[in-house]
């Protein structure tokens, strides 16, 4: 914590961004940040833990948590998951509730109201979000869309946006802003997240999983940083890709290796701009069965 913002009016806060999987919450929070701070995919599950991202303004800091995609949990990690998403409403200052416009067709889902439910239950200030509206057909196409939401909870605002193209992104943080209450300046200026290297290092390993691989391996797998070690002229991180069957492990390698291959290629160029400095990555795919209902081992990657 730098200060303590009293005196000088400055304002602060956590933000919860909640929703179904894959409706853009991710992608908002990177935007908002100005900086990658959570992995994306087209995959359900692929926020597994609340990622914080900050964003430092004038007389301000928003603390935005990219929490996991609200869903029925079916084993101990999407139970921890689920429960994280109820930790961060609790604890947050205001809310951001995602939809997807394209999957709003004049009436929300089950899994839209359960998550609305969630954010009205919480009894904290919240903003509703129609993402994706660059995929509408014209303004016609988004009314319809904002009137369903609008039936959900009392928002304070509605927003129709695209976060991965930054449409209506900064009158959105103004409202945020409005939100947020006198407090300390809880990050130093500059920081954009307050996640630790090897988790950051992980999930940018764990992303390229997602973005090569079928859609019955993901969910599957995770990724653990063993060790990071700094040379004279090159930093050499050695990963652990955990699957929980060894035909996974075989789809994951790839015909001679290509699969893995691509993903360190693709892993390594995010790792270098992260670290700035030359990155050797070393790759290992191990089979830990049934590792998502395994408590210790959740435990011991954080999750």
């Amino acid at each position: 914590m730098i200060g303590d913002g009293q005196e000088d009016g400055f304002k602060s806060g956590f933000v919860a961004v909640v929703g179904r999987p894959n409706v853009g919450k991710s992608t908002l929070i990177n935007t908002l940040v100005g900086s990658k701070v959570s992995i994306t995919s087209p995959r359900p599950q692929t926020t597994r833990s609340p990622v914080r991202g900050v964003r430092n303004g004038p007389g301000y800091q928003a603390v935005f948590v990219d929490t996991p995609g609200s869903q029925k949990p079916r084993d101990t990690l999407r139970s921890r998951m689920q429960q994280q998403v109820l930790d961060s409403l609790k604890e947050a200052d205001a809310v951001l509730l995602l939809f997807d416009a394209t999957q709003v067709e004049g009436e929300l889902g089950t899994g839209d109201r359960y998550v609305a439910r969630l954010v009205a239950d919480s009894g904290t200030p919240a903003i509703a979000c129609v993402n994706k509206v660059d995929l509408l057909r014209g303004r016609e196409a988004v009314l319809p869309v904002i009137e369903a939401v609008s039936q959900t909870g009392s928002y304070r605002e509605i927003f129709a946006l695209s976060a991965l193209r930054g449409l209506n992104v900064e009158p959105l943080t103004e409202a945020v802003v409005e939100l947020l209450p006198p407090g300390p300046q809880y990050f130093p200026e500059g920081a954009v997240t307050d996640f630790p290297e090897s988790f950051i290092l992980a999930e940018y390993v764990r992303e390229k999983v997602l973005n090569a691989l079928r859609e019955e391996v993901p969910h599957a797998i995770v990724v653990e940083i063993d060790e990071v070690e700094r040379k004279e002229n090159v930093t050499v991180v050695y990963a652990v890709i955990h699957v929980e069957r060894p035909s996974q492990r075989m789809i994951v390698l790839g015909k001679n290796g290509r699969t893995i291959k691509g993903i360190g290629t693709e892993a390594r160029r995010d790792v270098e701009r992260l670290l700035g400095t030359r990155i050797y990555l070393d790759l290992k795919v191990k089979v830990t069965p049934g590792w998502r209902n395994d408590p210790r081992f959740l435990e011991r990657l954080g999750l």
